[in-house]
């Protein structure tokens, strides 16, 4: 993939729609044609937004595609006013189908984390998508291991947020503090974050809810590729591998030594091959 030319800063737009009874907006880069559109579905953390996720792919994206780059109902710019906020993967589901509704045909989707397991209920039920990538995502995880129950809890203050980001990199790296600063600043006020940790409040039903069941595996035929690091603290391979091993013998899921969950600043060559190969493979029934 060839990355934007440093003097064509991307412009960025807002589209808007209807997820149920939940109006929602989302951000588009409009690309400068010839490529398939790409929508991005970021995973679950304090601070999370779409931008701040997929930070380390857009620097890198083609400038011809489409970008399509979604908060999650709950998170970022999508928080209804007056409305208390759940995991509600149904909600999810059908917001995303209505941004690939807007998006056109042959999209790519690309999910990271639970985004990815989301991705991957989204692949079931659009068989005309051009390819999914799945980023580290928890989708046969049934239970919540320390990591993530960190993660998944709301910080007192940037340190307790830089701690908890520490178990996502397979080395326990000090975050970067820009980082930090973006994601305690989306974070919100304490009102925030008290929202955020009673969304989270069962890890483990969180999880199951967001989990891939089998005949949804079964139904899912468009090109996918699924990476995982193999020293994931908070959604360890194993689970994802079985589902593949199991139900999704069309799935290509690529295993990475020495990477954590956060595949996109650590592994950012294989994220971008991946990438390029859905590109590649095109539409196959």
């Amino acid at each position: 993939m060839k990355a934007p030319l440093p003097d064509a800063a991307p412009t960025w737009a807002c589209a808007s729609d209807r997820a149920g009874d939940v109006a929602f907006s989302w951000r588009i880069r409009r690309g400068t044609g010839g490529a398939p559109p790409l929508v991005l579905v970021h995973g679950i953390g304090p601070g999370t937004t779409g931008q701040i996720n997929f930070a380390p792919l857009l620097a890198r994206l083609s400038a011809s595609h489409d970008v399509h780059v979604i908060d999650l109902i709950g998170f970022g710019g999508a928080i209804p006013p007056g409305r208390t906020c759940t995991f509600d993967v149904d909600l999810w589901i059908e917001q995303i189908g209505r941004v690939l509704d807007h998006a056109g045909p042959d999209a790519v989707l690309i999910g990271n984390s639970v985004g990815g397991a989301l991705a991957l209920r989204v692949a079931a039920r659009h068989p005309a998508l051009r390819g999914v990538l799945v980023i580290g995502a928890p989708a046969g995880q049934q239970h919540a291991t320390p990591a993530l129950r960190a993660f998944w809890s709301a910080p007192a203050d940037r340190a307790a947020l830089a701690a908890a980001m520490r178990p996502m990199t397979a080395d326990c790296a000090i975050p970067s503090p820009m980082v930090v600063e973006a994601r305690w600043q989306a974070a919100g006020d304490s009102a925030r974050r008290a929202a955020f940790a009673a969304m989270l409040a069962d890890p483990d039903a969180c999880l199951r809810a967001a989990a891939l069941p089998a005949r949804e595996a079964a139904a899912i035929r468009v090109p996918l590729r699924i990476l995982h690091g193999l020293r994931d603290r908070a959604c360890p391979p194993g689970p994802m591998a079985r589902l593949v091993l199991d139900h999704m013998p069309h799935a290509d899921l690529v295993l990475l030594g020495d990477c954590g969950h956060a595949i996109m600043s650590e592994r950012a060559a294989d994220v971008d091959a991946a990438l390029s190969l859905l590109l590649a493979t095109g539409y196959a029934a």
